[in-house]
């Protein structure tokens, strides 16, 4: 119960003016009420084998830096859990440093042992005196009450430390991982770069073979080479993706980021969007609610956002469906929002669609980065993007919206 108590009228302490703060307080006050010489507070060493000074009032520089006390058999009894008291410094052999102790004018010493809240012995409490002190059981209990609290102290300092300690290990580890990932992904797109010259003179070769060039071919032939081409597309759907996501995380799109017309990014996504929904006899639609200030960005990026959420939206569309394309001005922000009346996005799915290589439907086409190149592109604009599945006006499809603040500052993080 005395442990719960100190520490609920000490925590609010604690937490305002700090733990050293605390602690040479605590020993300041402790011997001004005693009318002592001096107070120290004094921690065991992680070996047990010493005792070093934290924080001491009255005592000089000198007696200080005659070192740390060595845990003899005299300490190990004060460890024990029993308060000593020394009433003559000078002739008693359990002191240790007798001679600095005359020097310094210390005649009496009592030490308490400082606990934690769990029992465990953290160190010692000593009191000073300049005249030779016998103490009163009453007045030690007092003192052990005082040294109670200095335990509580002690111990959330010993908390604060592990945490320090952690929070410094956790973010070496990130840099550490964050430096792996940036060579990762420079040898990725530097393998991406090797490989998609190569394929792509492949695929050209194969082009040239399905028109007949060289010679006729069989329908067999034909029908071989043009899964040939399309697993090549793939591939390089697949290098592109690569090479974009690496140029994002490695801050290669600084050098695209200008003041650019978000009017004309919109206009010109209108006949690529057009491109991608014709085959399928999708409509598309164009909602332009505002006309667009100049803003900071790369319009060649935002483009690819709305292009691929378009491309996405197709793919789940059925025929003759519909895609709206909507942007508008909010407070400060540009809002961007694809829906379609599609087949929607599972519940169970919708937390991992921005997450790398994802495919929550396996028989679709795609590499599964779109959605995270989108959501990469975005957030190095300063803004956010999300989905809401079924749009929650119509009971159905899929709404893709993200937003770009037109503040955003023009220095690349």
């Amino acid at each position: 119960m005395r442990y719960e108590l100190l520490y609920e009228i000490s925590k609010p302490i604690i937490q305002a003016v700090g733990v050293d703060n605390v602690l040479r307080s605590l020993v300041e006050s402790t011997a001004r009420g005693t009318e002592s010489k001096g107070c120290s507070i004094l921690k065991l060493s992680p070996d047990g084998e010493r005792l070093v000074h934290l924080v001491s009032y009255g005592l000089s520089d000198e007696y200080l830096g005659k070192g740390d006390i060595l845990v003899d058999d005299t300490v190990r009894e004060m460890l024990s859990g029993k308060p000593m008291n020394i009433i003559d410094v000078a002739s008693d052999p359990r002191m240790q440093y007798r001679k600095l102790a005359e020097k310094e004018g210390i005649a009496s010493l009592l030490s308490i042992p400082i606990r934690s809240m769990k029992g465990e012995i953290l160190g010692l409490m000593r009191l000073y005196t300049s005249t030779r002190t016998k103490y009163a059981q009453g007045e030690i209990d007092f003192l052990i009450s005082i040294a109670d609290l200095g335990g509580i102290v002690l111990e959330k300092a010993e908390a604060y430390d592990d945490m320090a300690r952690d929070v410094k290990d956790a973010r070496t580890e990130i840099q550490n991982l964050e430096e792996e990932r940036k060579k990762f992904l420079q040898f990725l797109s530097m393998v991406a770069h090797d490989l998609k010259a190569p394929i792509a003179a492949v695929e050209s070769y194969l082009n040239v073979i399905l028109r007949g060039n060289p010679g006729p071919l069989t329908d067999k032939q034909g029908r071989w080479l043009t899964r040939s081409v399309s697993r090549l597309d793939a591939m390089l759907e697949l290098i592109g993706d690569l090479l974009d996501i690496s140029r994002l995380e490695t801050g290669q799109m600084a050098p695209e980021m200008e003041l650019i017309s978000f009017d004309k990014v919109l206009e010109g996504c209108s006949e690529t969007a057009s491109g991608l929904a014709e085959p399928k006899g999708i409509n598309i639609e164009i909602v332009k609610e505002s006309t667009f200030s100049q803003i900071y960005g790369s319009a060649s990026r935002l483009s690819q956002v709305i292009n691929n959420l378009v491309s996405n939206a197709v793919r789940y569309t059925p025929e003759g469906g519909a895609i709206t394309i909507v942007g508008k001005l909010e407070s400060n922000s540009i809002i961007v929002s694809v829906e379609d009346n599609g087949s929607g996005i599972s519940e169970g799915v919708m937390p991992r669609i921005f997450e790398d290589f994802f495919r929550g439907d396996t028989e679709t086409e795609g590499t599964g980065l779109g959605l995270s190149i989108c959501k990469r592109v975005v957030e190095l604009h300063g803004g956010k993007i999300w989905a809401q599945s079924p749009v929650p006006e119509t009971g159905e499809g899929t709404r893709f919206t993200f937003s770009l603040p037109l503040d955003h500052d023009r220095k690349m993080s």
